[in-house]
């Protein structure tokens, strides 16, 4: 492809993200300039525009540093090949248990997301939820993750006991332990007897958990379940 089809301005910025990324300590403004060949006030407007969006920061000092967007976009790609392996074996999960409602969910800060769904009603088919999340302190999946998540005591300070667990747990003492027993075993189950079913909620490192719901007389055995989700989490680990 010839030269004059390219974006200069766009080839340029790249230029100075790949000086910058040769170049821990980070430069000056006028480093970037003498190492691009360029005027100093063109350098500035490029530099500007990648601060902006986040792909540059300027430290005390007048350096310039790579900035955070090029760590996000690297951790969304990889989030995706992730969620693309999840959502393969959440299928082959579906296969043993068609009956079952099985969930993939992430702790954020914020909130604990539903990424991946599937159901009885809809075989075969990963849904992707655009907006459905776990209620904090009383599904299992959100316990299972407050206790295991390294997001976990940002989300929780945004979702105080006081406010959102306590009622069900009466004292925040008897939540801790029962956190102390998900970290130890990396799950977390709860028997609904008025429905006749039960919730298993497995950690994921290290923000993530698979979440299984079935009717017990249907399905077998909380064991098998079990058992079945830490192949899951082995098995998409192993990547």
């Amino acid at each position: 492809m010839a030269n004059y089809d390219l974006v200069q301005s766009l080839l340029r910025g790249l230029d100075i993200l790949r000086l910058l990324a040769a170049a821990p300590m980070g430069l000056r403004l006028q480093d970037l300039a003498d190492g691009l060949g360029l005027k100093k006030t063109t350098v500035h407007n490029l530099v500007r525009t990648l601060r902006a969006r986040g792909f540059l920061e300027k430290d005390l000092s007048g350096r310039f540093r790579l900035g955070p967007a090029l760590q996000e976009l690297s951790s969304q790609a990889q989030r995706g090949g992730f969620l693309q392996r999840a959502a393969v074996l959440l299928q082959e999960l579906q296969g043993k248990f068609p009956q079952a409602i099985l969930t993939f969910s992430e702790i954020t800060a914020t909130a604990v997301v539903c990424r991946l769904r599937m159901s009885p009603d809809r075989p075969g088919e990963v849904q992707r939820p655009s907006s459905q999340f776990f209620a904090p302190y009383t599904s299992a999946t959100a316990i299972c993750l407050q206790a295991t998540g390294s997001n976990a005591v940002e989300f929780e300070r945004l979702f105080p006991f006081a406010e959102f667990g306590q009622a069900k747990w009466g004292s925040w003492e008897e939540f801790q332990a029962v956190k102390t027993e998900v970290m130890r075993t990396g799950s977390y189950s709860q028997l609904d007897q008025s429905h006749g079913s039960l919730t298993l909620a497995l950690a994921i490192p290290e923000n993530y958990a698979l979440g299984c719901r079935v009717d017990i007389g249907e399905q077998g055995s909380q064991a098998q379940l079990l058992a079945a989700a830490k192949d899951f989490r082995q098995t998409l680990l192993a990547g």
